[in-house]
C-alpha cells in the first residue's frame, strides 16, 4: 500500500471517528460534497441556556496543571494573593513570584531539499527552551531564557545522525543566555513620580536580550540586545488607539549569514494604528554597521493593513509591503539587498466549523532581505505558509527556500480541527517561481498533523514532497513530541 493511500485512510479514520453522530445523521439527505466541507468537526448553533447556571467555586473549577516551578502566588491559581511589600522611594507594591516552565521538543526526522552537494539527513535531535519568569507586579518582570541543548544554529543541535554528511553523535550542551530582559511600565514601577495620576508617564519599556518580531517576522525576526520604549493609547483623530515604539539594539543582530555579535547598531520606530476599518502598521528600521568587512548600512520599511471584509463573507485579510535598501552596496548571501516584498493573506472559516481555509500570494521584486534573522528561522517567506517555514529544530529546513529574489508564488491550505481543537490537520500546496530567470522553481505539497495527549504532551507528524526544475526533487518527514511543563 502506498504512503498516500495510508494517509488517505488515516484522514478518513480521523474524520469519521471524531465527527458528531447527530450532525452526521442530519446530513444524510444532503449532497455528498457536504461531507468534504468543512473537513473538521462540525458545530451546531449555540443558544443561550434557559436554566440558571451557578458560579463555579473552589473544588468545581477544572484542574489547573502546575508549572515546573511555582514560588509565591501560583500561575492562574485561585485563592488570596500575597500582600507583597512596598518598594522604598519608588512607591510600587511588589508581589514577587517565580514561575519556571519548559518547552522540550524531541524529534526523529529525515530531510532532503534537493540542493546540489547536500546529502539526506536522518537524525534524532532535541531542543529544550527553559524559562524563568520573576514576576514583580502585573506589569514588571524579569525573564531568563536558556536553550541548553543547542546553540541556535542548524548545525549546532544536540543530535545523533544516522545518515547524512555528519554521521555521529553531536553534543551541543551549554548554559548560554539566549534571553534575559527586564520589562515594565514607568508609571507602575515608580508611582511616587505621579501620585495625582495626571502626568503622562505611562511608558512601557524593555531592556536586555529579547526576541523582536515585526511584520509577522518579514522585516525582522531576531533576538537582540536592545532597549525599547513604547507608548500606548495615544489619541489620534479617527482612531481608537495609536501605539508607537522606539528601539535601539547594539549587539547580536543577525544580518542573515553574518555571524552573531557584530557591532551593528539598529534604530527602529514601530507604529500601530487601530482605525474603524483596519489596523495599520508602519515600521521603519535603520542599521548602522561599522564592521570592517564592509557589510554596510541599510534601511528597511514595512507597511501593513489588517482587516475583516464583511462583504466577502467575513473573510480575514492582511496586506503587507516590505522594502530593504542597501545604503552602501548590496552584499550577496541574503545579507543586504535592494528589493520589495509584497504579500497578501486571505482566510475564511467555513460555516458550522472552526476550520480555516487560506490563500497567501506573494511577489518579490528584487532581492529583499531582512534587517535581522536568526539562523534557524528561515527567510522572509517563513510566514506565508508551513512549507516555507523551518521547524526551527536542527538541520531540517524549509521545504521551499524561504529567501526571495525576483520570485512570485503562493501558499494554498486548509486547517481542520477535531476533538475541541485537540486535533488539527494542515494540508498545503505551495509554489515559488523565479521570474528573474536565475533561480529554481518549486512546487511542494505536504501535511502537518498535531494531536494533544493529556495536559503536557503534543505529537506532531508531517511530511512533504517538492518538485524542482533546476535541482533534484526534495522529500522529508518528521515525528516530533512536544512536552510543556
Amino acid at each position: 500500500m502506498s504512503g498516500w493511500a495510508k494517509f488517505t485512510i488515516l484522514l478518513c479514520a480521523v474524520y469519521l471517528g471524531t465527527t458528531d453522530l447527530a450532525v452526521a445523521k442530519s446530513m444524510e439527505d444532503k449532497p455528498w460534497y457536504d461531507w468534504l466541507w468543512p473537513l473538521g468537526q462540525r458545530y451546531g448553533v449555540q443558544t443561550l441556556k434557559d436554566e440558571y447556571v451557578p458560579f463555579q467555586g473552589a473544588g468545581q473549577i477544572p484542574y489547573r496543571p502546575r508549572l515546573h516551578i511555582e514560588l509565591g502566588d501560583g500561575f492562574l491559581d485561585t485563592g488570596k494573593l500575597s500582600s507583597g511589600f512596598k518598594v522604598p522611594i519608588l512607591g510600587a507594591v511588589w508581589q514577587p513570584r517565580l514561575w519556571n516552565y519548559i518547552f522540550n521538543r524531541s524529534v526523529i526526522q529525515s530531510f532532503d531539499d534537493g540542493a546540489e552537494g547536500r546529502d539526506r539527513d536522518t537524525e534524532i535531535s532535541n531542543r529544550l527552551d527553559y524559562y524563568a519568569n520573576l514576576q514583580l507586579t502585573g506589569t514588571e518582570k524579569i525573564l531568563l531564557g536558556l536553550r541548553p541543548t543547542d546553540n541556535n544554529s542548524p548545525g549546532r543541535f544536540t543530535r545523533y545522525t544516522f545518515d547524512g554528511s555528519d554521521k555521529d553523535f553531536k553534543n551541543e550542551l551549554n548554559l548560554d543566555i539566549e534571553t534575559l530582559f527586564f520589562e515594565g511600565d514607568v508609571g507602575s514601577l515608580a508611582p511616587n513620580l505621579d501620585k495625582a495620576g495626571l502626568t503622562p508617564i505611562d511608558f512601557g519599556f524593555s531592556l536586555g536580550r529579547q526576541p523582536i518580531t515585526f511584520q509577522e517576522g518579514i522585516i525582522i525576526n531576531d533576538t537582540v540586545d536592545a532597549i525599547g520604549l513604547v507608548r500606548n493609547n495615544l489619541n489620534f483623530p479617527g482612531t481608537s488607539n495609536l501605539r508607537m515604539s522606539g528601539m535601539w539594539a547594539w549587539d547580536r543582530l543577525d544580518r542573515n549569514d553574518r555571524v552573531r555579535g557584530s557591532n551593528a547598531n539598529m534604530y527602529a520606530l514601530f507604529t500601530a494604528v487601530d482605525a474603524p476599518v483596519s489596523t495599520f502598521n508602519i515600521d521603519t528600521i535603520y542599521v548602522d554597521d561599522n564592521a570592517s568587512d564592509g557589510s554596510g548600512d541599510a534601511a528597511y520599511l514595512g507597511l501593513a493593513s489588517i482587516q475583516r471584509i464583511r462583504s466577502l463573507g467575513g473573510m480575514s485579510t492582511a496586506f503587507r509591503i516590505n522594502s530593504s535598501l542597501a545604503l552602501d552596496s548590496e552584499i550577496p548571501g541574503n545579507t543586504v539587498g535592494n528589493g520589495t516584498f509584497i504579500t497578501g493573506e486571505f482566510s475564511v472559516t467555513p460555516h458550522g466549523s472552526k476550520d480555516i481555509a487560506y490563500f497567501n500570494p506573494y511577489i518579490a521584486i528584487g532581492n529583499f532581505t531582512q534587517a535581522g534573522r536568526e539562523a534557524i528561522v528561515g527567510g522572509p517567506l517563513a510566514n506565508v505558509g508551513v512549507l516555507f517555514a523551518s521547524p526551527n529544530l536542527s538541520t531540517h529546513g524549509a521545504e521551499i527556500s524561504p529567501f526571495v529574489d525576483d520570485d512570485v508564488g503562493f501558499a494554498l491550505g486548509y486547517q481542520a480541527f477535531w476533538n475541541h481543537r485537540r486535533t488539527n490537520l494542515v494540508l498545503e500546496l505551495a509554489t515559488k517561481k523565479d521570474f528573474g530567470g536565475s533561480g529554481n522553481d518549486s512546487v511542494a505539497i505536504g501535511y502537518q498533523l498535531q494531536q494533544a495527549v493529556g495536559q503536557y504532551f503534543q505529537i506532531q507528524i508531517e511530511s512533504f514532497y517538492t518538485f524542482n526544475n533546476l535541482i533534484s526533487d526534495g522529500a522529508g518527514a518528521r515525528f516530533e513530541i512536544l512536552t510543556v511543563y
